[in-house]
């Protein structure tokens, strides 16, 4: 059990960060990743919050929200920003059916993808920083947990569109069961570092999230990875802000 836990987490570290080791994966690993989902977000919480709790740049908080968006896009190599700002260019673009899948999968970003990661990491950046100042840290560890395990719900409520490929693998992984423990771990986890009424509107926006990306699923004939990319980005502002609330 150890021995499969570690192996799945190695590869979704692998996959979706900078920490771990470059390597070919099979079907039903890709698959797996699904599972580690809440211990990768919380992996990448830690590793770009902790230099800042323990005291890195301490009286400039501007400094450290830019140095912790600077460094979750390191980490992750910009893997979600990508899908954001994909998803927002299909969006915006009110395109239907193959056409919106044109646009989504084009490796240019359009005026809304370019608009959307302007508002995401701007947000992302003022969100930290009111966190920093009032010494809040602690939520910046909750946000990549939110994100990633709201990515897990929404691979879990939809299909993959038959042009999906690695995306149709991830949600494969994304079984009742996984989104229960998974959900389950990311309540608890919500509740000792944020607080429970935090924890409740993070689930509020992360809902109305989910909500607004099944509608658009149901009318485009489902979810690929750039979904679930943008269901992290969206998660983690949603995590951030609602800490504020």
């Amino acid at each position: 059990m150890q021995i499969r836990f570690w192996n799945e987490y190695t590869t979704a570290l692998s996959f979706m960060t900078r920490l771990g080791s470059p390597r070919m994966c099979t079907n039903e690993e890709i698959a797996a990743t699904m599972r580690q989902f809440f211990a990768v977000g919380l992996t990448v919480g830690i590793v770009i919050t902790l230099p800042f709790a323990v005291g890195a740049f301490s009286h400039h908080p501007w400094v450290q929200a830019w140095l912790w968006v600077f460094l979750s896009i390191w980490v992750t190599r910009a893997l979600h920003w990508d899908g954001w700002a994909d998803i927002w260019d299909g969006w915006g673009s009110c395109a239907q059916g193959e056409r919106f899948w044109e646009i989504v999968k084009d490796s240019r970003v359009g005026a809304f993808g370019a608009i959307a990661m302007v508002i995401g990491i701007l947000g992302q950046t003022i969100l930290a920083h009111e966190l920093f100042a009032t010494n809040n840290w602690q939520v910046l560890i909750f946000a990549p947990i939110a994100g990633r395990v709201a990515s897990v719900i929404i691979g879990h409520l939809s299909d993959a569109p038959k042009s999906s490929t690695q995306g149709r693998l991830f949600l494969q992984g994304a079984t009742r069961q996984t989104v229960v423990i998974q959900t389950t771990l990311a309540v608890i986890t919500g509740t000792i570092l944020c607080g429970l009424l935090p924890t409740l509107y993070t689930t509020l926006l992360c809902a109305l999230m989910l909500w607004s990306y099944l509608r658009l699923a149901k009318l485009q004939g489902g979810i690929n990875g750039d979904f679930l990319g943008a269901t992290v980005i969206g998660g983690e502002l949603a995590a951030m802000l609602a800490f504020l609330i």
